[in-house]
């Protein structure tokens, strides 16, 4: 039976937080909202979590999965040191809908990178979603609550519609203003590649990169 905790979307209650870390600290699955969509988290080192996200999510083992930082410190920790390429689009950018991805390191559970070496990565604007992750102290999977192929989840109840009680925890912030989903870019090798047009206009991104 998943058990459900009303949050306070804007002022996130600590203690509501608290709760939901104790199930990403037990290697279990977290429905939380971010600024796109509701999404799936999990501890991002642990391998056990991450296959079962993957399970819940009947998505296909060679599609990777994103993560989200709380900040610039804990994705240095994570990835290495930031490459000058990318500060531009991180000040523009973040917190906010850009995936940026990076070679992973070695924290990072390898099933993510689907044997690319890279990891996509962002710190959300959604309050609720950055005080998780900063309360767990590491990154969390951030993947649309739904399964794959069908459109995401913008309410706790379309979460349950999809996984009935199969998920441990929902974080009830409300709903979720529709949206395109993050945009997604490929900087590894110093150059850009938008891999996914999304909630910020490929355009954008482009302007400020190649600044």
């Amino acid at each position: 039976m998943s058990q459900i905790f009303t949050i306070n979307p804007r002022d996130p209650e600590p203690d509501v937080v608290a709760k939901a870390v104790e199930f990403l600290c037990d290697g279990r699955v977290v429905s939380y909202p971010t600024e796109t969509f509701y999404g799936l988290g999990v501890d991002v080192t642990n391998e056990k979590a991450v296959k079962k996200l993957y399970e819940l999510k009947r998505r296909d083992y060679g599609l990777p999965i994103a993560m989200l930082v709380a900040d610039k410190a804990m994705l240095e920790e994570y990835i290495g040191r930031i490459p000058d390429s990318v500060t531009g689009l991180i000040k523009a950018f973040w917190p906010g809908p850009l995936t940026i991805l990076f070679p992973a390191g070695i924290k990072i559970s390898r099933p993510l990178t689907t044997n690319t070496g890279k990891i996509g990565i962002r710190i959300s604007s959604h309050p609720v979603a950055t005080a998780i992750v900063r309360k767990f102290g590491k990154p969390i999977t951030t993947t649309s609550a739904n399964l794959s192929g069908y459109p995401p989840s913008l309410n706790t109840k379309h979460v349950q519609k999809y996984f009935k009680d199969k998920i441990d925890c929902i974080v009830d912030g409300g709903e979720c203003e529709p949206s395109r989903g993050s945009t997604v870019v490929d900087v590894v090798d110093e150059t850009m590649a938008i891999i996914r047009d999304g909630a910020i206009p490929a355009e954008q991104v482009i302007r400020v990169f190649q600044q």
